[in-house]
């Protein structure tokens, strides 16, 4: 959700306190627009990251729950450029309704969050997320604290 590390998937670049640089897309342009949303569902954190270390946060579209997220509004070359900048494990595509007679969509894995392992993430990562949430709802540190506790909790 951080516009600092939607930087790093299109102009290419390492986010703070990450350990891996991403190439970049091939339009390297910012989105033309973002704004904040809610999507049915949970996240988890499972794996190992490769840019932070610890795990990796994992959208569930089936279960229960809100998620806190942002839209950015990208092309659809963009969008294909940032996700072949993540591992395989990133293998399903969630269409996720229309804003504006457009389609908004994401990616995660087809591994649902109640059967597989968990993994904690790091601080590193848990700032980033943090820093997203700021930006995109507007939250104060408290408010943050509260979500990030819940999604590690789950």
């Amino acid at each position: 959700m951080a516009t600092s590390r939607l930087a790093c998937y299109l102009q290419g670049g390492c986010p703070a306190g990450g350990r891996h640089t991403n190439p970049g897309a091939r339009d390297r342009s910012a989105p033309r627009a973002s704004m904040p949303v809610e999507i049915p569902g949970s996240i988890f954190f499972a794996g190992v990251s490769r840019v932070w270390g610890g795990g990796r946060a994992f959208y569930d579209p089936d279960a229960p729950g809100t998620v806190a997220a942002r839209a950015f509004l990208v092309t659809q070359e963009q969008f294909e450029d940032i996700r072949a900048q993540e591992p395989a494990c990133d293998d399903r595509l969630v269409v996720l309704g229309h804003r504006a007679g457009v389609t908004m969509c994401t990616f995660t894995t087809r591994a649902r969050g109640d059967v597989v392992s968990r993994n904690p993430p790091t601080q590193a990562y848990l700032a980033t997320i943090a820093d997203g949430l700021r930006e995109a709802h507007d939250w104060d540190d408290t408010q943050v604290m509260q979500y990030l506790s819940r999604l590690r909790a789950s």
